[in-house]
């Protein structure tokens, strides 16, 4: 069987790879994404405070600590192929348990399986980035993660109307324990496992650190780059505001003091938030090597910055149709950052991979806590948050010197 490949600037040795990598993109996106949009069900199906809804959230994004530094050990020891096939096991693993949590109706065996899902989806991201930047050309490198991004934003996209339709088509009913999340995850185990085939079956060109140092040394080593420093900084605030703004604009939509849709109308609502995602990160992926990156940062930070303003005054329909706009202004944000981050780091790829995506815990904090200021100040003026998130965004982009390496 031939695959089709999404990246047509990649040699020939590497478009099939990168295809097969691009499916990792995709399954990953779907599952942070339907981790995200499932919160207000839970909410309602467990009948939980706010807060205690968006453990879901830290559960997820706490994960990274507990799977991003020894994934990086396997990827020096067992090459990068072999311990992407592990943490696409583990996602199925989690997948599994969620169905099995659903089944049960016990939200602690929930957090137990997002937690899981979320280590294989984190170790997933450790491989996959870096995988995707030393396939080819350094200064293209940017450019070929932006178009694996776009094809992650697709799962976010497609993800939240996957599951609109399964609570409009399947009615849920708490006291009969009647919901369609369990066969989603079934469903959802049995993709993660035709991955774990095509990657076995499939030849990868596989990376693997030969010579092993400490692992205090390498960390001391990779801590003196500067612009190495400044990505776990913009990472972290960048996968904060995009998840608490993605949670949160869910229930600003359906709020009735503000845009006052049903549930389900919001659900779908959302897939225009990651599709901005998806629209921009193609784009991006396309003109790359005609595009100032750093100037683009800068001017979407400022952009995203102002459209959740706009939705704080507006406080109407109006108001979430900025939320979902900031979608498109995120779009770059990730490969840019990535990229300069990762940038001419050599034996230390793999290592600044994790720490990367360990930053990523600004996915639990920064949703956590916008929760706690819902239940004190309220929703509208929760998005205070967010704002301040793109400010530090705006600060990381003016420190930026240095030109991408990108053609």
């Amino acid at each position: 069987m031939t695959l089709t490949t999404p990246f047509p600037d990649a040699s020939q040795s590497h478009r099939q790879p990168l295809t097969v990598l691009a499916c990792a993109f995709f399954l990953w996106g779907c599952l942070t994404s339907i981790n995200s949009v499932l919160i207000p069900f839970f909410y309602h199906y467990f009948s939980l405070t706010y807060r205690d809804a968006m453990l879901v959230n830290v559960a997820f994004y706490l994960a990274p600590f507990v799977a991003c530094l020894p994934c990086s050990a396997l990827m020096a020891r067992l090459g990068y192929k072999m311990t992407l096939i592990l943490a696409v096991g583990f996602a199925a693993l989690g997948c599994l348990l969620m169905a099995l949590a659903m089944w049960r109706v016990t939200f602690s065996l929930v957090l137990v399986a997002i937690f899981i899902l979320a280590m294989g989806v984190a170790a997933m991201q450790v491989v996959a980035n870096p995988y995707v930047t030393r396939l080819g050309p350094q200064e293209t490198a940017a450019g070929r993660l932006s178009l694996a991004s776009a094809i992650n934003s697709t799962g976010t996209t497609v993800a939240p109307l996957l599951v609109a339709s399964l609570l409009v088509i399947f009615p849920v009913s708490v006291g009969a324990h009647q919901e369609p999340v369990r066969w989603l995850f079934l469903g959802l185990a049995a993709l993660t496992c035709g991955l774990i085939v095509l990657l076995y079956t499939r030849h990868l060109p596989d990376f693997r650190q030969l010579q092993m140092q400490r692992l205090s040394q390498r960390t001391r080593a990779l801590f003196r780059e500067s612009h190495f420093v400044m990505g776990l900084l913009a990472i972290g605030t960048y996968v904060g505001v995009e998840v608490a703004i993605g949670t949160t604009a869910l229930s600003y939509l359906s709020d009735k003091s503000l845009a006052s849709l049903d549930l389900q109308q919001a659900t779908s609502l959302i897939a225009i938030y990651w599709g901005g995602s998806l629209a921009g990160r193609m784009l991006y992926g396309l003109v790359a090597h005609r595009v100032n990156a750093i100037c683009a940062f800068r001017i979407a930070t400022v952009m995203a910055g102002i459209l959740v303003i706009a939705a704080i005054g507006f406080a109407n329909l109006w108001g979430g149709v900025c939320l979902l706009l900031v979608g498109l202004m995120n779009s770059l944000m990730y490969p840019v950052i990535f990229a300069q981050s990762v940038r001419n780091l050599g034996d230390k790829t793999s290592l600044a991979s994790a720490f990367l995506i360990m930053a990523g815990i600004g996915g639990a904090i920064l949703p956590f806590l916008q929760g706690w200021m819902v239940d004190v100040i309220g929703l509208r003026l929760s998005f205070l948050l967010p704002c301040a998130g793109y400010l530090v965004l705006m600060g990381v982009g003016l420190k930026m010197r240095q030109p991408p390496a990108i053609s």
